[in-house]
């Protein structure tokens, strides 16, 4: 059973299905969306009697029967449809003939209150709109905020008064400047609203977005008299207001050009008007939306403010000491009135990939909190999206906004229980002093640094002290190889190769093993690369550190660090792992693997021109070929891409045969299912590894403490002791995959979590609701998807039952069939070792253990007496000395140890 108000936003959507053809996907919202608030309003019967949909199918004209509508509906109504377009709308569909269909679509639709209360179509309105985003890419990006980052704008200014408000009796005076599609005003509704009563108030320079968060506000049942149409620096339509709570994400480099003759007369005015800190450059009006709300806060003896605007990185740190955000950046500062940043995962937003930040200021911090700042490095918090949409493919769990919210709480000067994502930093470290020729400039800035060092431990230490940061020099005139940003691309790159060049510039010089390029993109010359000049970056390692030191480089957290403006030598880097050589020998070989994938899937689609007199028909049959084979890759990159394919292909069977029920699950019960019994599955796999090398360290025999451990079915926490049991030990030899498994956010944290869901669950009580069943989904697929990430390594073990294992004079032949993916059968192998096994048993290698792990008497594969065919077979319980074991598909036989 699905939610009613999801079904009723597909049964809307599939409107759609008329508009192909006349209609691009991209305009199907703009279709919908005034249909679906005008049908709402003629339900609630709040046009003045004045029915479209009657008028219509009484035979008059629908065009003219709008008009007529348009004209006796109450003149806010009548504004609100005009802004949403609905007559040049209904024209459109006129003249491709659909009108007459898409109005019986919406006659058939029963959206009166008692059919659909304000809570339900306020949700149906909501993920019209999504849905309308994420099929119109400039839509999405201009208008549209995420509802996870809308919901933590909202968490980070309500929660930390939510004691405060509940006690409250006015209504909170809620506002956004810049509000779009009205996401974070509804935000912050639904996060205080339950709290206590709510007004909205918002302006936006486009009329289809401000018209759109009218609506929203309608649909939820909302008075949508506070959302105003124009230029909010320009023309403030809700002037000498003050508010409660203020919430922004200004459109990214936004500039205001446009505007700029009446912010500089307000500018002018100093403290009189809203921008007297200090104007940013024209490119970039953030610091001016901004200013604008923190000129609306109310005084903090009226209760003060709270607000929160999303930002990117620039308006951080750009500026130098003495410029307009400079200035901008010490008025804040100075006053006082910044309380928290707070670092944003990448790939968070619809397109763009950029680093992104959230501010909150208040002009009534705690006493604990003055004089201070909090720096929240929040970029690992975020969970993968199946499908990515227009570059967002990561989004904010429910869990992870309340795990935020719940460290900013807790954080502050004398004690903060997460040191690795926030601290507290005194303002005056956020100042600093420049001096040119003879003058001294104070410039304030927060470096995107300071985030980076947050999680940093030991280990750690400035890039100086592992490689040199080659300065530029003057050869006067010397001539020279050049290397260019595009020379970096060719993998036999060679200095002999290269344009020489005179030139009198500065340059670089650079040689074989140098690190050269620039933040993101950085490039390691290979040993036989000689010497040459570049205008890039060069790093010279100090010791065997370019490879490992290039791919720290190149990761994405470090691609925002502006080594222009903030000095390379500083970057904090993990100079104990970069000084290994060994693991800048894995580096080169996962360099290798990267190579060899970009070169096969490279020659899987060749360019089908193979010369200038090439047969054309040819050349149009390799065409179809190709397409076919593109077809095909794309379902072979699938497992690549998700990590569920992923376990199907490739992990020992048990877990491929459960990822492949959970991708193939026909219902969200189903799902759920199949998510706990993989994790569950994985934690048996690995915990019978674990209890293998145990009894393996014990001649093969159960000791009593073992057996104990089993005298009742073996349950999901029973393998999780087995492994913690063998790791708490000390390191594991036999199979040192396992070493780490106990690492901070390892395979068994993740298994305990995903354990602890499904006992709090209510797994086995009953049947659940659909919207219940795909929240719980929601939560825990996200920690099975990391268990097995985490537990990738399982893909490299196979799992070998020997038949026979014959001498061949130098060493032995085995002789039998391997079990691998989530197919049941058994395909032989064959192959040579160094010493004799036991048949009939299985044994499990790897690339890591020296030696295989033989599993009986824990696992073993037999024929099954029941189904009469070859299973796997698990230890599930023991008694005495007799041990019950159980396959897949439950089957069970019984053992007597030794």
């Amino acid at each position: 059973m699905r939610d009613s108000s999801q079904d009723l936003a597909s049964l809307i959507w599939s409107t759609a299905d008329l508009l192909r053809g006349p209609f691009r996907a991209s305009e199907y919202g703009s279709v919908l969306l005034p249909f679906t608030v005008l049908r709402r309003l003629e339900c609630r019967n709040l046009l003045d009697g004045q029915s479209l949909v009657f008028r219509a199918h009484a035979g008059t004209d629908p065009l003219e029967a709008l008009r007529a509508m348009h004209d006796h509906a109450p003149a806010e109504l009548a504004d609100l449809l005009a802004r949403l377009d609905l007559h040049a709308i209904a024209s459109q569909l006129a003249e491709a003939g659909l009108l007459t269909l898409v109005i019986a679509r919406f006659a058939a639709l029963n959206l009166s209150e008692q059919a659909v209360s304000d809570a339900e179509m306020g949700s149906v309105f909501d993920a019209l709109v999504r849905r309308s985003a994420e099929t119109t890419a400039g839509f999405a990006g201009e208008h549209f905020t995420p509802p996870d980052v809308t919901a933590l704008l909202a968490m980070m200014i309500v929660a930390p008064d939510a004691a405060r408000l509940a006690r409250r009796t006015a209504p909170i005076r809620v506002y956004d400047p810049v509000c779009g599609a009205g996401g974070s005003l509804m935000a912050l509704w639904a996060a205080a609203g339950q709290l206590s009563p709510v007004k909205l108030f918002g302006q936006d320079l486009n009329h289809a977005s401000s018209a759109l968060t009218s609506a929203t506000l309608l649909m939820h049942g909302l008075d949508p008299g506070g959302i105003a149409q124009g230029d909010t620096l320009s023309n403030d339509a809700h002037p000498d207001a003050t508010f409660d709570y203020m919430v922004a994400a200004p459109p990214f480099g936004l500039e205001w050009k446009k505007v700029q003759g009446e912010v500089k007369k307000e500018a002018a005015l100093g403290d009189a008007g809203r921008f007297g800190a200090g104007l940013p450059p024209i490119n970039d009006s953030s610091l001016l939306f901004l200013q604008h709300m923190l000129a609306k806060m109310r005084p903090p003896e009226d209760g003060g403010s709270r607000l929160a605007v999303h930002f990117n990185s620039s308006p951080l740190f750009k500026g130098t000491p003495g410029s307009g955000e400079s200035e901008i950046r010490r008025w804040i500062l100075d006053n006082d009135l910044l309380e928290t940043v707070v670092a944003l995962p990448e790939r968070l937003l619809y397109n763009t990939r950029i680093p992104t930040y959230i501010w909150v200021l208040t002009n009534r911090k705690e006493p604990s909190r003055a004089g201070n700042v909090i720096l929240m490095d929040c970029r690992r918090h975020f969970a993968a999206m199946r499908r990515s949409i227009a570059d967002k493919s990561r989004y904010l769990t429910t869990e992870q906004i309340s795990e935020i919210t719940a460290i900013r709480r807790s954080a502050t000067a004398t004690d903060t229980s997460a040191p690795d994502v926030a601290k507290v930093v005194p303002v005056a470290d956020f100042r600093y002093e420049r001096v040119v020729g003879d003058v001294t400039r104070v410039g304030y800035e927060i470096r995107p640094f300071a985030f980076f060092s947050i999680a940093l431990g030991d280990g750690f230490a400035p890039l100086s002290s592992v490689a040199q940061v080659m300065k530029p020099i003057h050869p006067a005139g010397t001539d020279g190889p050049l290397l260019t940003a595009e020379n970096l691309d060719r993998p036999d790159l060679s200095a002999a190769d290269l344009d020489t060049v005179v030139t009198k510039s500065a340059l670089t010089p650079c040689a074989a093993g140098d690190v050269v390029g620039s933040p993101g993109d950085w490039h390691l010359l290979p040993p036989g690369f000689g010497e040459a000049f570049t205008r890039m970056s060069v790093l010279r390692p100090l010791r065997r550190t370019g490879r490992a030191l290039c791919e720290f480089l190149n990761a994405p957290h470090n691609a925002g660090y502006d080594h222009r403006l903030h000095p390379l030598t500083d970057l904090p880097v993990p100079a104990e792992i970069l000084n290994d050589e060994t693991f800048s020998d894995h580096l080169e070989d996962l360099r290798r693997s990267r190579a060899d994938l970009a070169r096969i899937t490279a020659g899987i689609l060749p360019n089908v021109f193979e010369g200038t007199r090439a047969d054309l028909a040819k050349t149009r049959r390799a065409v179809s070929v190709s397409l076919a084979e593109a077809a095909l890759t794309t379902e072979l990159l699938q497992p690549l891409e998700d990590p569920f394919w992923r376990a199907e292909f490739a992990y020992p069977f048990p877990i491929a045969a459960l990822a492949r029920h959970y991708r193939i699950a026909a219902s969200p019960a189903q799902s759920k299912e199949a998510l706990l019994k993989l994790g569950e599955s994985v934690a048996r796999t690995i915990g019978g590894l674990a209890l293998a090398v145990l009894v393996g360290r014990n001649d093969n025999r159960m000791s009593a403490e073992l057996r104990r451990k089993f005298e009742r079915s073996a349950t999901w926490g029973t393998w999780n002791w087995m492994i913690k049991d063998l790791r708490t030990a000390g390191s594991v030899p036999e199979l040192p995959e396992l070493d780490s498994i106990l690492d901070e956010n390892g395979t068994h944290t993740l298994l305990t979590q995903a354990l602890k869901f499904r006992n709090d669950s209510g797994h086995s009580f009953g049947v659940q609701p659909a919207h219940e069943l795909e929240e719980e989904i929601a939560q825990i697929e996200p920690v099975v998807q990391l268990i097995l990430e985490s537990a990738s390594w399982l893909a490299q073990l196979q799992y070998d039952l020997v038949d026979r294992c014959e001498y061949t004079g130098t060493g032995f032949r085995l002789i039998g069939r391997r079990l691998r993916g989530s197919h049941p059968d058994w395909e032989p192998f064959d192959r040579l070792v160094s010493g004799p096994v036991t048949p009939h048993r299985v044994y499990v290698n790897g690339p890591s253990n020296a030696a295989a792990i033989e599993l009986w008497p824990t696992a073993g594969a037999e024929l099954c007496p029941k189904c009469r065919q070859w299973e796997f077979f698990v230890i599930n319980e023991v008694h005495r000395y007799t041990a019950t074991l159980r396959s897949g598909r439950d089957h069970e036989i019984d053992r007597q140890l030794t």
